[in-house]
């Protein structure tokens, strides 16, 4: 492995069984000072005394929902921008829902269809399609809204949003690697996207784990086969930071996919095609360098046909 290049070590749930050590261990991960981001975990945030007894590095908070918290306290203006941005978002969140059932049932139905081979496939293909334009005009829709919010308050335009970036990043001056929990994959990204995150992040070494994990990919795409209330089609929710690009990471796959439903498991896979499905369920190790990967355990890829198989080392 290049060592000049970032590790990006994902993980699945850290429950029942813990991983985590070990899983830092054999990556190679260094002795160096990790900064935690456990913003998904809400008031939770910096509970992080098990984390510190599985390591032993040395660990501090990077408190980004309590950092959150004061910005809204400070800025006023910002604050009742970010609670409008946020009913537009779910506005437009359940508007493409209604659209998403229907021609995902359609889809369904046309993959299970008989008859003239030919016919059929180019039905097929037409069903995915119209999936994945819905999939580009809501993404397209989440954006606008998150550049009217963004235009509006821009760094240089708020000077308590300018003063908390300011100090996150001299916290992680000096930090090789960054760790970001599990816990609520919408409030964790929002205060990633607020903090402008990305580009610093992108730079390190990042563990992550489930929905830590999710954040870091092209698309952040929520999936629920198994709710209460009923299935859930998988949806778009917004763009990740693209740190691990090419991929859609489901974790705990195992529990929220009815993983012998190949025709259900076939679409999701053709339908987010060309980036590749993979599951992080508990005990799941993914190791990536330079886009690679170059250590897998109990993880596995949606191929096209709705199976799963284990990814293999490069």
């Amino acid at each position: 492995m290049n060592p000049n290049t970032p590790l990006r070590l994902l993980l699945g749930p850290q429950r029942p069984v813990v991983n985590l050590g070990k899983a830092m261990t054999d990556a190679g991960i260094g002795g160096g000072r990790i900064a935690v981001i456990s913003a998904a975990w809400q008031e939770a945030e910096g509970d992080i005394d098990d984390i510190r007894a599985l390591v032993d590095n040395e660990l501090y908070d990077l408190p980004l929902y309590r950092r959150a918290e004061a910005l809204f306290e400070a800025d006023k203006s910002l604050h009742e921008a970010y609670r409008n941005r946020q009913d537009q978002l779910i506005e437009q969140q359940n508007m493409y829902r209604l659209r998403l059932r229907q021609l995902t049932i359609a889809a369904r139905v046309i993959l299970r269809a008989e008859g003239n081979a030919a016919a059929i496939a180019e039905e097929r293909r037409h069903a995915i399609s119209q999936l994945r334009a819905l999939d580009r005009h809501h993404l397209r829709q989440i954006n606008r809204i998150y550049e009217r919010f963004e235009d509006a308050f821009a760094v240089d335009r708020s000077g308590p949003l300018a003063e908390h970036v300011a100090a996150i990043q001299q916290d992680l001056d000096g930090t090789d690697t960054v760790l970001i929990t599990g816990g609520n994959v919408v409030v964790l990204m929002n205060r990633l996207q607020l903090f402008g995150l990305g580009r610093l992040l992108s730079r390190m070494n990042i563990i992550g784990w489930s929905a830590g994990a999710m954040t870091l990919c092209d698309r952040i795409i929520l999936f629920h086969d198994r709710m209460p209330q009923g299935r859930r089609e998988p949806e778009v929710l917004c763009n990740g930071l693209g740190i691990v690009p090419g991929t859609v990471l489901l974790p705990n796959a195992k529990n929220r996919l009815r993983t012998r439903e190949t025709v259900r498991s076939s679409l999701f896979s053709r339908r987010f095609a060309p980036a590749t499905c993979l599951t992080l369920d508990n005990e799941s190790v993914l190791l990536m360098q330079d886009g690679k990967v170059s250590d897998s355990e109990s993880v596995r890829h949606i191929a096209r046909d709705g199976t799963f198989a284990r990814v293999k080392v490069v």
